[in-house]
């Protein structure tokens, strides 16, 4: 088979046609130094994909740029390595009051004109070589960036708290009216965050809904106050993007089986983790484009290079036998800084692949 350009391999996965290979994927790590300056962004991005080569680019934008427009008080990040998703010192709702209020946001203006302006140099830089899938935090995961904060002392927690207390889900149960009111505005607010990237040239989305709930959230309770904003607005933008990927985080998943049937047209999780279902258990679920097969965790790891190649190589025949025709290798979250300049060992792997 002759070589396909980037956009036609991944439209041809989509559709379920034959390729001369895989499309293969990573991103990561986070840009934190950069990605609230239009020009040195959009520069780091094109300078990191046309290094790396991969046939998609997923746009590592700010962790939080939904939530400044808010008025969340977020510190800058001092290093590279800061992760900007713990920089919260003052959440944008920290009342009860607060989330009686909330309105939607002008996109046009703002943190969001900023990302949008990115997007579009992005898309016009790369046209139709490669599909760019800007990154869309879904509605309970962004009332959740709204609320959370880290204490000033690092002691007290690794991870964010909230003012609404341990969990989001009891907060629902006893606040129900407030919590679906601001559910439906954060839905639209999203809903014109990702018009405002079709607008400019987005393929799609890497669409991240959450994955990791609270422990005392049930299977019911999940289908009634977290699943039917992510349908809403998934299907709101369902007959202008092509390729959306629904990315389910987290080393333990829940609920999965219940997001296959969201309008996206692949699915990415990590399947490497020994809680999560394999990729084959998915395939026999679900005929949509599945992406993964690769653990940014492990595969990359190693100082004998060979080493390295033969375990991305097997590794990735083994995923693409259970993915079948509608696969995307590709890693199943950001990548550590560490393993990036391995990514060239990966690539040669897709094109001696490519060659067979």
């Amino acid at each position: 088979m002759e070589t396909m350009s980037k956009m036609e391999r991944v439209k041809a996965v989509l559709e379920g046609r034959p390729v001369d290979r895989p499309p293969f994927v990573a991103w990561g790590p986070h840009l934190n130094l950069e990605d609230k300056h239009t020009g040195d962004f959009t520069k780091a991005v094109i300078a990191y994909e046309n290094q790396h080569d991969f046939d998609i680019l997923k746009v590592m934008q700010n962790g939080l740029y939904n939530t400044e427009d808010y008025g969340q008080v977020i510190d800058e990040c001092e290093n590279s390595d800061d992760p900007c998703f713990k920089k919260t010192r003052i959440p944008a709702f920290t009342s009860l009051e607060d989330l009686k209020n909330v309105t939607t946001k002008d996109v046009h203006q703002g943190a969001i004109a900023r990302e949008t302006e990115s997007i579009k140099i992005l898309c016009d830089y790369y046209k139709d070589q490669v599909p760019v899938l800007p990154t869309i935090f879904g509605p309970y995961r962004m009332l959740c960036q709204l609320t959370d904060y880290v204490p000033k002392d690092p002691k007290v927690l690794l991870r964010p708290v909230t003012f609404l207390g341990d969990s989001m889900m009891k907060f629902a149960r006893e606040n129900e009216e407030v919590y679906t009111s601001v559910m439906e505005i954060l839905t639209q607010q999203v809903i014109d965050i990702m018009n405002a990237f079709l607008d400019v040239g987005a393929a799609g989305f890497f669409y991240c809904p959450g994955g990791s709930y609270p422990d005392d959230c049930t299977e019911e309770e999940y289908l009634k106050y977290i699943r039917p904003y992510d349908e809403k607005a998934l299907k709101a933008v369902e007959e202008r993007s092509w390729f959306t990927m629904l990315h389910i985080c987290g080393a333990k998943v829940c609920f999965m089986d219940h997001m296959l049937d969201l309008p996206a047209q692949a699915i990415n999780w990590e399947d490497a983790s020994v809680e999560n279902p394999s990729i084959g258990e998915i395939r026999g679920k679900t005929d949509k484009v599945l992406m993964g097969g690769v653990d940014r965790n492990a595969d990359f790891y190693g100082a004998n290079r060979e080493n390295v190649k033969s375990v991305l190589k097997s590794k990735t025949q083994k995923a693409i036998a259970e993915g079948k025709e509608k696969f995307i290798v590709a890693v199943g979250c950001e990548s550590p800084r560490e393993i990036t300049h391995r990514f060239v060992v990966w690539r040669e792997v897709m094109r001696e692949l490519a060659d067979k």
